[in-house]
């Protein structure tokens, strides 16, 4: 009996060494670019992690020579305007398949399910030609519409909706509420943590896309902060300062995010999984 107990603190110590180690691993590239970011061109390819007489030359040339602000708006908008629509999607979707009942509604969800399982390299073709026949190249329709169903924001909500007491939508339904009313009443008051984790994960995911908004912006008009950085790469490789204060800036919005409701996907996380 003793044994587990005088080896379950040096579990303890390696786990928390592991965790140590990855966080590093995340950590130690993050700070060489913001570092990099403030360095003046004599300082770029020295290994100090901070440049001994920080500037804001590299964040004024990005800003004011490469278009940048317009790449980040393309961004901020198209995301934005994408997770929202995705987050109502999931949640009438999540809200039927928690609470209603209709024909075939378990092999539906199954086939919801199944496609988070698809690749998306296999309808990256068919879109692509979709979006030819609908002539949306350079558009925000194509950065948006073909990804407005997200089976995975589905599935999660659908969970937590699935440990509300039913008791709450009997009591709504005797005062007379309707479907409608109690889903904006009751189910969306106690999905905060839910909705918030699912808006950053589905923020991030847009946020960070690259092959997709490549494929659809020929017009420097309709570039994502993503494809602005490549550009840029492309026309000034050996300016790391800029490039590097690029990424910083590009990095910010979802970095603020993220560690404003990172609480949220960690409770969203450990508790989506209590009631199926």
């Amino acid at each position: 009996m003793t044994a587990p107990l005088t080896l379950a603190p040096a579990w303890r110590v390696v786990g928390h060494a592991v965790v140590a180690l990855l966080c590093l691993s995340v950590l130690v590239p993050m700070l060489v670019v913001f570092g990099t970011a403030f360095k003046p061109p004599n300082e770029v390819y020295q290994l100090q992690p901070w440049p001994s007489a920080p500037t804001l030359d590299n964040f004024a040339a990005l800003l004011g020579e490469k278009r940048f602000g317009l790449y980040l708006w393309n961004s901020v908008a198209t995301v934005t305007i994408r997770v929202v629509a995705q987050v109502v999607i999931a949640l009438l979707a999540a809200y039927a398949f928690a609470r209603w009942d209709f024909p075939f509604r378990e092999p539906l969800f199954v086939l919801v399910l199944a496609g988070m399982m698809v690749p998306p390299q296999l309808t990256m073709i068919p879109l692509y030609m979709l979006m030819a026949d609908l002539d949306w190249f350079d558009t925000w329709a194509a950065l948006i519409i073909p990804h407005l169903a997200m089976p995975y924001a589905t599935f999660l909500l659908r969970q937590h909706l699935m440990a509300i007491p039913k008791e709450l939508y009997e009591s709504a339904r005797i005062d007379g509420a309707g479907s409608w009313r109690a889903l904006w009443d009751i189910v969306v008051p106690n999905l905060g943590p839910a909705l918030a984790a699912v808006c950053i994960v589905l923020s991030i995911d847009g946020w960070n896309e690259y092959f997709w908004p490549m494929l659809m912006s020929t017009e420097p008009s309709s570039r994502t902060v993503q494809i602005g950085l490549r550009e840029f790469v492309e026309e000034d490789f050996g300016n790391y300062g800029v490039l590097m204060a690029g990424v910083t800036l590009a990095s910010l919005p979802i970095l603020g995010l993220f560690f404003a409701f990172q609480r949220h996907i960690v409770e969203t996380f450990v508790s989506s999984g209590v009631k199926g």
